[in-house]
């Protein structure tokens, strides 16, 4: 390669110093040739040749020519020779190819598979070599290892020439170990312990549980953002002059290990000594001053300052001011280490919407986005509608990304809404075995399509096939049916079960039916459907319980139900803000031999109480009752226990029990009631998992004439329990796993302390 350096820079210093006497011996070029290729296109080496036929010889663009043909990477060498003939002068570039690539293997690679590797690479089979490319390429390896924290790795190439010119490539990859973060240390922090800063940063380190996660790997890009972390601590507790002044990186001397020292400036806390507004006045000044979250005497705080700008910027922009600016002026007082702050508004210009433009969308049909948004052409624009139409957006599922911008329309006045869409994987497919106490072993399979046809329907096939039951379920959603908001489901399904481990019988259930959600509201909805279903209960012991029994053989239901929904969560799954809430009705009589009322009222509320941390109380009430002389199905009176129930419970261990055989026979009401506090785990930072801390209380009453059972509410015999869970939301559904442990217990209640499901979350 010096060679080739050394001979393309007399070449050009050779036709520089000799451009004249080069065009007075030479005068116009008659021809230009390519000479010496084989595999490169002609018409593409001429392309980069800028010496034509008719013009003048001119050192300089001939030395430009052998540059643009070097910087292809497809030759090696690159030569101009001139030749006299009776046409007069011919100047011919004669190449030197660089061979072409027979194959490229890569050894050595374990922690990184080839086919993540290979993609990144610009040397590949049937591809030109050149050592410039190889050089790039070895060195993509290696980021690609010192991202995942491997500081040891080494990448060496090996060429080997083939019989028919082409070239076998082999990287020869050496990973070594895991360059894992030995010591972290913070210097000038007085305020915070280095066990609370510890806490705020995302870099551990190493210790013998760290081996559930990557946190004592080293990153530069989570070295970087655990500064900022520090940063919004000190100013999320009012230390305004804080900073990190420096960050200091060692690595031991075998590569084994990082040092990582964080200097600090805290400065003083300061607390709030007024608020106030300046500037435009819109709305009012009323409504700016109301909008205020940070409070005159508390310690200023960078959240609240944060949710002060998005109400105001709402507020602002509300009244069409898309371009609105509030920036906050400090003003500090040193010696009585006060701060007040001033927003200063900047209306801008009101602008209306003059097209709004989706892209993105290569599967989804534009009208299934353009549907969900609150946000019109030609409308003065809204800021609260803009949001409402990202979240809307958000919240169907369909896409992982939804970007929105204001780019300007041909009018001062007017700008265009851009919405940028990127699609979610919508399909999927999954096929898993597990185990539980109550299956044993079971066999699970989903296919479920979230976008069916690029239109926004939900279809959904699954099967669940366990020694004690298999269930089968077929439902389709058309989230606005016949082009309403109404949305129709349509469901079928059929259960087989032996639970003779927990029951006296065996209950095989088929049916289906419908269901219409209609919105009332952005977030009150109005919800009607109908069920019928076959239930045959076989099987029955004769020492069975005699309400068993006597309801032996096909019973069929016929239910119409009716539901009120208030849902403001941010998402459908793992919710982190908000509130679910839904008040249900349903009468049983429609069809059917069964005649009952049921009703219900659920409700739960999400606070985010830091990053990913969020407390979830709940409340449910049901209460179901008979009429025109008919019993309540047994398989539809209440029992209480298990992860969906009553935690630390075993299934039917808290119910109303037949006195003689001590069968769980249900009651006719149940309330529970649980705190849930989620929180991503300390030792394993995957996405899909989190832990939950939880304590629920419950219990069951009613009344049975056939076996003269009654049971009154009680608030001093409600269960309670407290434990542990972990959940992660696998490919094939949710799986929990759970500790509990019953507080508060009555006679005759079945416990059981560890549990896990597949296919449903806390």
């Amino acid at each position: 390669m010096a060679l080739f350096v050394f001979r393309y820079s007399l070449l050009i210093a050779a036709l520089v110093c000799g451009q004249s006497a080069f065009a007075l011996d030479s005068g116009t070029i008659t021809q230009v040739q390519v000479r010496g290729f084989h595999y490169v296109d002609e018409g593409a080496i001429v392309a980069k040749i800028h010496a034509k036929q008719g013009g003048l010889l001119q050192g300089d663009v001939v030395a430009a020519d052998v540059k643009r043909l070097y910087a292809t990477g497809l030759f090696s060498d690159v030569r101009v020779q001139r030749e006299m003939d009776e046409h007069g002068l011919k100047i011919i570039y004669v190449v030197d190819e660089n061979p072409m690539i027979a194959d490229l293997d890569i050894v050595g690679n374990s922690e990184i598979k080839e086919k993540d590797l290979t993609p990144k690479l610009l040397l590949g089979p049937g591809k030109v070599f050149s050592e410039a490319n190889l050089r790039i390429d070895t060195d993509r390896i290696r980021k690609s290892y010192l991202s995942k924290g491997f500081y040891q790795v080494n990448v060496r190439a090996e060429t080997k020439a083939l019989k028919d010119g082409r070239l076998s490539v082999k990287l020869y990859v050496t990973e070594g170990q895991v360059t894992s973060i030995k010591n972290i240390r913070f210097v000038g922090n007085q305020d915070f312990s280095d066990e609370v800063l510890m806490d705020v940063i995302a870099s551990r380190e190493s210790s013998f549980m760290t081996w559930f996660t990557d946190r004592d790997v080293f990153k530069r890009d989570r070295f970087e953002a655990d500064t900022q972390m520090l940063q919004q601590y000190y100013l999320e507790h009012g230390y305004l002059d804080a900073k990190v002044e420096s960050m200091q990186l060692a690595l031991t001397p075998d590569k084994t290990g990082f040092y990582l020292t964080f200097s600090i400036f805290e400065g003083e806390s300061y607390t709030v000594s007024a608020v106030d507004v300046q500037g435009d006045m819109v709305p009012s000044k009323e409504k700016l001053v109301e909008a205020i979250d940070l409070k005159k005497g508390e310690i200023y705080s960078l959240s609240a300052l944060r949710r002060t700008l998005e109400a105001m910027d709402l507020l602002v922009g509300d009244e069409g001011y898309a371009f609105a600016t509030v920036t906050p002026l400090f003003k500090r007082d040193i010696a009585t280490r006060t701060v007040s702050v001033t927003f200063d508004i900047e209306k801008s210009r009101e602008v209306f919407i003059d097209r709004v433009e989706i892209v993105g969308n290569e599967k989804t049909q534009d009208f299934v986005a353009r549907r969900e948004l609150r946000q019109s052409e030609s409308e003065r624009f809204s800021a609260t509608k803009q949001k409402l139409s990202k979240d809307r957006l958000q919240r169907t599922n369909l896409f992982k990304d939804v970007r929105v911008s204001l780019p300007r329309a041909k009018a001062d006045d007017r700008v265009n809404m851009k919405i940028d869409l990127e699609e979610e994987k919508t399909g999927s497919f999954s096929i898993g075995a597990g185990y539980s106490q109550l299956e044993k072993v079971f066999i699970t399979t989903k296919v479920e399509e979230r976008n069916f046809m690029g239109q926004g329907y939900t279809t959904n096939v699954s099967a669940n096939i366990g020694a004690a039951t298999q269930n089968y379920n077929l439902s389709a959603t058309d989230p606005y049916f016949l082009d309403s908001d109404v949305g129709l489901t349509l469901n079928t399904f059929k259960t087989q079960t032996a639970l003779n481990t927990v029951t006296f019988y065996n209950q095989n259930d088929i049916g289906g039916g419908f269901s219409l959600n209609i919105p009332i509201d952005e977030f009150l909805s109005y919800g009607v459907g109908y069920q019928f279903s076959r239930t045959n209960l076989s099987n029955i012991s004769p020492t069975a319980s005699l309400l068993i029994r006597s309801q032996e053989g096909v019973n069929t239901l016929g239910e119409l139900s009716q539901s009120l929904i208030w849902d403001t969560r941010d998402r459908r799954v793992a919710a982190t803000r908000g509130v679910e809430s839904r008040l249900r009705l349903g009468v049983a009589g429609l069809g059917g031999r069964s005649r009952f009322v049921e009703s219900s009222v659920y409700v739960a509320s999400y606070h985010s109480i830091v990053e990913d941390v969020v407390f979830r109380p709940l409340i449910e009430y049901k209460d179901i009752q008979s009429y025109q002389g008919q019993s309540v199905p047994i398989f539809r009176r209440y029992s209480m226990g298990g992860i969906q129930s009553l935690r630390g419970f075993n299934s039917y261990g808290v119910s109303l029990r037949d006195p003689v055989t001590q069968e769980a026979v249900g009651g006719n009401s149940q309330i529970r009631t649980s705190m849930d506090l989620f929180f991503p785990l300390p030792f394993m930072q995957t996405d899909g998992f989190r832990g939950v801390l939880f304590t629920d209380a419950g219990m069951v009453w009613g009344n049975e004439p056939v076996l003269n059972v009654s049971q009154n509410f009680i608030l001093s015999q409600m269960r309670v329990s407290a434990g542990f869970g972990i959940e992660w939301m696998s490919p094939i559904g949710p799986v929990a796993f759970v500790w509990g442990s019953a507080l508060k217990q009555q006679p005759g209640d079945l416990l059981r302390t560890f549990e896990f499901s597949l296919g449903s979350g806390f």
